[in-house]
């Protein structure tokens, strides 16, 4: 057995198997909780011994535990904001469902007042194409309608395009795209930086108390899935002292880390963020388990499915992206310096490979960490790293915050994109794992389903919606895509000390798998349902009692 105990353990969980708790080896078959962290691993018989008239004890009976999950790319706020007040997408089949959604949802709100959502993609729809403005006119004649698309895309209807006021031939006034048709008319479709022509006109929720819900909302609904800590990535202040006050009330049921908003992801801030790392007074890792800050979030380019990533090559057709840029690439070394001399690490989205060859260039040319500071720099996304970019990440520990749950739901797209040979390195977890670089994994919520072991699977098999598969050499096992779904995402949080695995000493963030996570089929790690999750040793989730629940 592993760890020692002052007195009998609060909670018992016993008689199967404890993933993340023996890297290597066998897995025990107990794990004894006492106050907030994790007291002992190891034989469910001789912890069992250990218990006290007060213990819970948990018997797993076929069920197992992992660590509790750190999503470590997941947009809390804006989730919330859809689940309280817009729809939610990702199970609609055909563009007649998505209208029918959109009107049951203006049914419920006054003339004129917003409908909002996110969680499409044009692959999942029958009829494989995009919402068009008039598809949502239909729906929704007396409401504007903004919808996002899983990655950088919105649909729109005519009456937000009037808001916006974009008609026949403007051009989109900052770094984005207005798609058109053959008469030059909007077709609905914004793309990145013209998205915000729409958002700048919508009421925003600044309000304290609606942030606050939108948060709570969405924080109920994760713990439900075992996830017990979330990174939010590009915070803005708002949101950020939403966040602080749910903490310092007590009235979050999983923990939080913060990226706040840099360079290349909102126009609106842009003339705000001139000496924002030394004005924001603190830096990456400020904080506590409850709440604390990471990476200052950067980004240079688009999405490969939208083809608005920066590539060296041209794409399947010949093209290449037509998108500006999000951020000034000339300008980068000096953020980067600016960023890190007032002790800030930086998260940068890259998805293209040339997008990425620039943001390690910059990565190594900064100075070393100090010793007082550890540093937790990363690239998001990163799906097509050169062998340029993999030295400097291995060698100066720049990690990989990844999204393998986009080969689900986007992937499909793919091979209208780039070629078949092309996309069997697309997001390359086995390269990334075998030279040594940290990687995370994670869901970027919105752009795909929060649930993370939909991810998980998409690591493991590299399956599509539709059934396709991108090469297997890429693929990961299940155990390895747990470790960097728990242990890196507390990497990058900075909270791998306390967080991760379960081990004696560190906080009990625990899931209680449904099934046994390791004897399950690939297919099947789909399907995992979580029956209890413990954050800091309280159930937050699932089983108050258990038929064994106290010792006598």
């Amino acid at each position: 057995m592993k760890g020692t105990m002052d007195g009998p353990p609060d909670v018992l969980l016993l008689d199967g198997p404890i993933y993340g708790s023996n890297p290597g080896g066998s897995p025990p078959d107990g794990l004894a909780i006492r106050g907030d962290r994790i007291a002992a691993v190891g034989d469910a018989e001789a912890l069992r011994r250990t218990a006290g008239p007060g213990t819970r004890t948990v018997s797993l009976r076929g069920r197992s535990a992992i660590p509790g999950i750190v999503d470590s790319h997941n947009h809390l706020a804006t989730a919330g904001s859809h689940m309280v007040d817009g729809i939610l997408l990702f199970d609609v089949t055909s563009i007649e469902e998505l209208k029918a959604a959109v009107a049951r949802r203006a049914a419920e709100l006054a003339p004129g007042e917003w409908v909002t959502g996110a969680g499409w993609i044009e692959s999942q729809f029958e009829e494989w194409r995009m919402p068009t403005r008039r598809d949502l006119d239909e729906a929704a004649p007396d409401n504007p309608v903004i919808l996002d698309r899983l990655f950088a895309m919105s649909a729109v209807n005519t009456r937000a395009l009037e808001r916006a006021g974009i008609g026949r031939g403007d051009a989109p006034g900052g770094r984005g795209i207005i798609d058109r048709d053959e008469s030059g008319d909007p077709t609905g479709i914004l793309r990145d930086g013209a998205q915000h022509l729409v958002r700048r006109v919508m009421p925003r929720p600044d309000a304290e108390e609606d942030l606050e819900r939108y948060i709570e909302t969405a924080a109920g609904e994760y713990v439900r899935h075992g996830i017990t800590t979330v990174l939010d990535p590009g915070v803005p202040p708002t949101v950020m002292r939403a966040y602080y006050g749910l903490v310092v009330d007590g009235r979050l049921p999983l923990g939080l880390n913060a990226m706040p908003v840099w360079h290349g992801l909102r126009p609106e801030v842009e003339a705000d963020l001139e000496g924002l790392p030394h004005r924001l007074g603190v830096f990456t890792g400020f904080g506590d388990h409850r709440l604390r800050y990471g990476a200052l979030k950067m980004a240079i380019d688009g999405g490969l499915g939208s083809r608005t990533s920066w590539m060296y090559d041209p794409f399947r057709d010949g093209t290449h992206s037509t998108a500006p840029l999000r951020l000034d690439p000339d300008a980068l070394d000096d953020y980067f310096a600016e960023a890190t001399a007032a002790g800030w690490s930086i998260g940068i989205h890259c998805c293209g490979d040339r997008a990425q060859d620039v943001a390690c260039r910059a990565f190594d040319g900064l100075p070393g960490p100090r010793g007082d500071r550890p540093t937790r720099h990363n690239i998001i996304h990163g799906y097509f790293p050169t062998e340029f970019s993999l030295e400097i990440m291995a060698r100066r520990q720049i990690a990989l915050s990844a999204q393998p749950g986009f080969i689900w739901v986007e992937g499909d797209l793919y091979e209208t994109v780039m070629e078949g040979e092309k996309l069997t390195g697309f997001k390359p977890l086995r390269t990334y794992r075998d030279r040594g670089i940290v990687v995370a994994i994670n869901s970027d919520m919105t752009s795909a389903h929060y649930n993370p072991f939909w991810g998980l699977h998409s690591a493991v098999t590299r399956r599509t919606a539709r059934g396709s598969q991108l090469g297997d050499a890429e693929c990961v096992d299940r155990f390895e895509a747990l470790e960097m779904m728990t242990a890196g995402g507390a990497y990058l949080c900075l909270e791998e000390d306390i967080k991760g695995s379960l081990e004696p000493g560190k906080r009990a963030d625990v899931a209680v798998l449904d099934a046994d996570f390791g004897a399950v089929s690939d297919d099947a790690l789909r399907d995992l349902g979580v029956d209890m999750t413990l954050v800091g040793g309280r159930t937050v989730h699932g089983e108050v009692e258990d038929p064994c629940a106290r010792s006598t």
